[in-house]
């Protein structure tokens, strides 16, 4: 299969790598410099063995004629993405944090298809990726564009990286988002694991505030979901957060389409989750005052 992947961050340099054994990979990347460093060594992964081989281009320089699209760029950057000139009939995939990207994915003509990714990824440099945590992916169509799906799935699946078909996208999406508006925001605030939210009493105490008002807005089982918050948060313990490590690097963070995005969704105040949003937008704006002196 011909698959062109947007993004070279972490998810992007993971897909690429796992795809890139058995199908032709074109990734799309921002800097010229990232190109030139795939283009020549490949994508490493740790647990692959060799480098594995792919074709780089560079976002700017437009998109080439693939069987299939996967959009791995963050929340933030999907709106910019789709005001470019992008092929009309390749069906796009797209793995995103976050729902805020539902409504424009809605207004496309092409098949879109939506995803979760379950692996942990860590973006060592351009093209150096740790596998930091075995999962799937998660893959479900919007109601009318399940045409074609199946096969693509069928086609894209392999034993070490499983790729699994989802009936509600809704459903699936809300899930991913609940767990992250929870873990990420924490764990960015007060530079900790994931561990910390089942360790640390008062982070624990918090979490469980903010996992009851997502429960509230997205309609959920507040002892189901917490019980999976907690769990998730076991099973990464060691693992640090995106949000923590976008603000470690002074990086923009994703809350607006995590906690943003319930805020936006609620009739009710979400006191919780305006606490964690006005506070990581306080770290990012030290940030961003750090990088101006």
């Amino acid at each position: 299969m011909n698959i062109g992947i947007i993004g070279g961050g972490s998810i992007g340099l993971l897909t690429a790598a796992y795809l890139g054994r058995n199908h032709e990979v074109h990734l799309y990347v921002r800097r010229e410099k990232q190109r030139e460093h795939i283009e020549r060594e490949g994508v490493h992964c740790d647990g692959l063995g060799e480098p594995i081989r792919v074709r780089a281009h560079t976002i700017a320089s437009g998109f080439r004629n693939h069987s299939l699209l996967i959009v791995a760029v963050k929340q933030k950057d999907v709106a910019p993405l789709l005001e470019m000139n992008l092929p009309s009939d390749v069906p796009f995939l797209f793995l995103q944090n976050g729902m805020g990207h539902l409504e424009r994915v809605q207004s496309l003509s092409n098949t879109c298809w939506l995803g979760v990714v379950e692996h942990g990824a860590l973006k060592l440099d351009d093209t150096h990726v740790k596998h930091t945590g075995n999962g799937r992916i998660n893959v479900a169509s919007l109601s009318t564009q399940e045409a074609g799906l199946q096969q693509m799935v069928k086609t894209l699946h392999t034993n070490d990286f499983p790729i699994y078909v989802r009936e509600d996208y809704d459903d699936m999406l809300a899930s991913k988002l609940l767990v992250n508006s929870v873990i990420n925001p924490l764990t960015g605030i007060f530079k900790v694991k994931n561990g910390a939210v089942c360790t640390n009493d008062y982070i624990r105490a918090l979490a469980w505030r903010l996992c009851q008002e997502a429960c509230m807005v997205l309609e959920r089982n507040m002892d189901e979901e917490w019980e999976r918050v907690q769990s998730i948060a076991e099973l990464t313990a060691e693992n640090l957060s995106s949000m923590l490590r976008d603000l470690e690097a002074g990086r923009k963070t994703e809350i607006e389409a995590i906690n943003g995005y319930l805020l936006k969704r609620s009739s009710r105040p979400l006191p919780n989750h305006q606490f964690v949003l006005d506070a990581v937008h306080a770290i990012e704006f030290q940030n961003d005052r750090r990088r101006e002196k």
